[in-house]
């Protein structure tokens, strides 16, 4: 089964004031380079970002796949992955503003979606999420981005997908949207020694 591995690292981090994808953690690495380690340790076949550049601080060999359509949400970088790469059988997407995020727990969320061949996520947080890709996957978006009314969710799609909702310390998906929220991750890190994944 081919799984692709997808950081949505596209957004206007307006909340933040700077691109959130560019901020340093303690150990020097970017939440963008931290998102694409995690991934890379999972053995996919393949690791993107969802974005439209790719910036100049990634050394790493890796694509940036832009949204086909600007300012629809992370439905629209979803379907942009998905076109992109038509051999995909499913996605294990993450967002770029989970500091905290562990290999070990994305390790959890692919095996569960793929032993049990369905969506998943963790409860109450729609982001990690395993995302198989068949019809009933690609209609709904389709018609999410072909709708201007449609609210376009992580959410919806995973509603639509039956997806399996997994256990979780909310703590691991604390994410980062704000400068005082950045500051709270410094603050763990300061009284934590940062191991990385």
């Amino acid at each position: 089964m081919d799984v692709i591995g997808v950081v949505l690292a596209g957004g206007q981090s307006s909340r933040m004031g700077q691109d959130k994808a560019l901020l340093s953690l303690p150990n020097g690495k970017t939440l963008l380079e931290h998102s694409i380690e995690l991934l890379n340790h999972l053995g996919l076949n393949e690791v993107v970002i969802s974005r439209a550049t790719r910036p100049d601080e990634i050394n790493q060999d890796i694509s940036c796949i832009a949204d086909q359509t600007s300012n629809l949400g992370p439905l629209s970088g979803i379907a942009a992955v998905i076109n992109a790469r038509p051999e995909a059988n499913a996605l294990l997407i993450i967002p770029v503003d989970l500091p905290f995020l562990t290999n070990d727990l994305l390790a959890e969320l692919l095996e569960h979606g793929r032993n049990h061949q369905c969506a998943s996520y963790f409860s109450e947080h729609y982001l990690p999420c395993y995302l198989p890709i068949n019809n009933t996957t690609t209609s709904y978006i389709a018609q999410q981005l072909e709708n201007p009314d449609a609210r376009r969710s992580v959410l919806g799609l995973l509603k639509n997908a039956n997806a399996l909702a997994l256990p979780v310390d909310s703590n691991l998906l604390a994410n980062a949207n704000t400068p005082e929220e950045w500051q709270r991750v410094f603050r763990h890190y300061s009284s934590h020694s940062f191991k990385g994944i």
